[in-house]
């Protein structure tokens, strides 16, 4: 008795699932032609670093191919200068990716060719010039060294989540602890995140008519541990350093992407009124008004691998409101 009490209660809590998935694919469908759903990518390899593989970032390009393809089938994917004219068709997609790995260089863009599908990366241009990936650095701290996570919560003076330690690392508290240490940890650093792009990287791809550059800060900090005139120093100058390139874009997507933990209201505010077009989070939600200022982006995972998996990942949270 008590294995067919178990067994219907799963029955009910499936029927329940699937039941969701389907009013919410119904109310996507009737809502469709004035939505806008954003992907966000990082690595696209077969061989991702620790960092990747650790933080979810990277999916296999077998897998990417499939989503890719899965996208092209579903949606209408607009480039970001249909963006930025509002020519958008219904049903549209945005393909994006953040930081700045290789494997978008060697990989992913290929497959986007394959599908004829335009991409915008957000870059942050200081690692690509050689200096250590700030993201990297805390991520790295925060998972190899217990020193560190205690230095960290010593310092922020505030009750910190330890699975989320780096939103709290600001440079001060990071550099105190480096300069306790005597040692910048570049080399390892370099050796966790994997390969970065390069300045010759942008440049062979910046007549790519499939391919765009956007701003993602000058390094990768946490924008809330900025204050306005850090922030806006950060934006500016990667800006100018993008604008070097035929292919970038007023487009900004704030590093980390988390709202209200990552960055504020304020922020987004700041930036649009500095100039920026388009701010983008990584908060997993449909954009029900693509004219909005501020958007939000899905993320795939290499476990999205099958239709209902990618289905669920975009529809678990319904529509921005």
């Amino acid at each position: 008795m008590l294995l067919v009490k178990q067994k219907n209660y799963m029955k009910n809590i499936i029927k329940g699932i699937l039941g969701n998935f389907f009013k919410l694919k119904f109310s996507y469908k009737s809502m469709k032609s004035d939505s806008l759903t954003v992907f966000c990518f990082h690595d696209v390899s077969n061989n991702p670093s620790e960092f990747s593989y650790k933080h979810d970032l990277n999916v296999p390009p077998d897998i990417f191919d499939y989503q890719i393809d899965f996208i092209a089938k579903n949606f209408n994917v607009i480039s970001p200068d249909e963006l930025l004219a509002s020519r958008i068709p219904s049903n549209a997609a945005l393909i994006t990716f953040d930081d700045g790995f290789k494997s978008y260089f060697t990989n992913a863009i290929s497959i986007l060719k394959k599908y004829n599908m335009p991409s915008i990366i957000f870059l942050n241009i200081e690692p690509i010039k050689g200096a250590v990936f700030w993201a990297g650095l805390i991520t790295y701290l925060c998972d190899k060294h217990s020193e560190f996570r205690q230095h960290v919560t010593s310092k922020a003076k505030l009750n910190c989540d330890e699975n989320s330690l780096y939103i709290y690392c600001s440079r001060e508290i990071v550099n105190s602890f480096l300069k306790i240490k005597g040692d910048t940890f570049k080399s390892e650093v370099e050796e966790y995140i994997g390969d970065f792009a390069t300045p010759q990287d942008l440049e062979y791809v910046s007549s790519n008519k499939l391919v765009f550059f956007g701003n993602h800060l000058y390094n990768h900090d946490v924008p809330l541990l900025l204050s306005d005139n850090e922030l806006l120093e950060s934006y500016t100058k990667n800006e100018d350093e993008l604008k070097k390139y035929p292919n970038s874009r007023n487009l900004f997507a704030f590093p980390f992407g988390q709202p209200k933990t990552c960055y504020s209201k304020h922020q987004i505010e700041l930036l649009i009124k500095n100039g920026t077009k388009k701010v983008f989070s990584t908060y997993p939600a449909i954009n029900s008004d693509y004219t909005d200022q501020y958007l939000h982006r899905i993320p795939l995972h290499s476990f999205n691998n099958t239709k209902a998996s990618i289905w669920f990942n975009i529809l678990r949270r319904s529509f921005k409101i």
